[in-house]
């Protein structure tokens, strides 16, 4: 059977893309910031949008970045994983073929410890559907998790031998979406206030967005 082509069919017309430009003697700054933010999937209870390719006033910046906040169930706030920068970081790469590619973003974030509390962590992280949030060393925000499919998270911990070795424990975190690793400007209401994710500030108003 062949494929017949509907001569009206505008997808054709949808062309988004732009020049990328790399302006010689531009600093990029690699890596994570040592913050990183986490919840439970349950506990989010409105997701913002990821805008579609053939979306109304859609450019290459919009559709690689959610529009709106994420709204957490009452008293919830999101949490803080302190990570350490030299051994943490997130990767993006498609999958599968088409017309149903997607992607597999991963991070790798490692936290300086194996006491108790982490170890908790890792027990209930290890089954549960988490979403992170990362932020790079530039300042910008990028999601980790997805409405539609789920979060898994791989840990694993290192006591050490030698008094120079590095323990800790160590989380590998993948899920699939159909963008890597969206960018979020929305709020980001924490245990340490809301944050404006557009410019990393902490806002005086606590009460919007999640």
């Amino acid at each position: 059977n062949y494929l017949i082509m509907d001569k009206n069919n505008d997808c054709a017309s949808v062309d988004l893309y732009e020049s990328l430009n790399f302006c010689q003697g531009q600093t990029v700054l690699p890596g994570i910031r040592m913050e990183v933010f986490f919840q439970k999937k349950s506990n989010i209870l409105g997701w913002p949008t990821l805008p579609g390719i053939a979306s109304a006033g859609a450019d290459m910046k919009k559709i690689a970045t959610y529009d709106g906040d994420f709204v957490l169930a009452a008293d919830k706030k999101w949490l803080q994983l302190d990570v350490l920068t030299a051994a943490s970081n997130i990767t993006s790469a498609s999958q599968g073929e088409k017309p149903s590619k997607t992607f597999l973003n991963s991070a790798t974030l490692k936290y300086a410890d194996v006491d108790e509390a982490v170890t908790g962590f890792c027990r209930m992280a290890n089954s549960d559907d988490l979403v992170f949030v990362v932020r790079q060393r530039n300042g910008k925000f990028r999601v980790l998790g997805s409405e539609a499919f789920e979060t898994n998270v791989n840990p694993s911990q290192d006591s050490g031998m030698a008094v120079t070795d590095a323990s800790g424990t160590q989380l590998e975190v993948s899920t699939t979406d159909v963008c890597p690793a969206p960018y979020y400007t929305g709020r980001l209401l924490t245990e340490k206030g809301t944050i404006d994710c557009a410019t990393g500030k902490l806002v005086v108003d606590e009460g919007a967005g999640g």
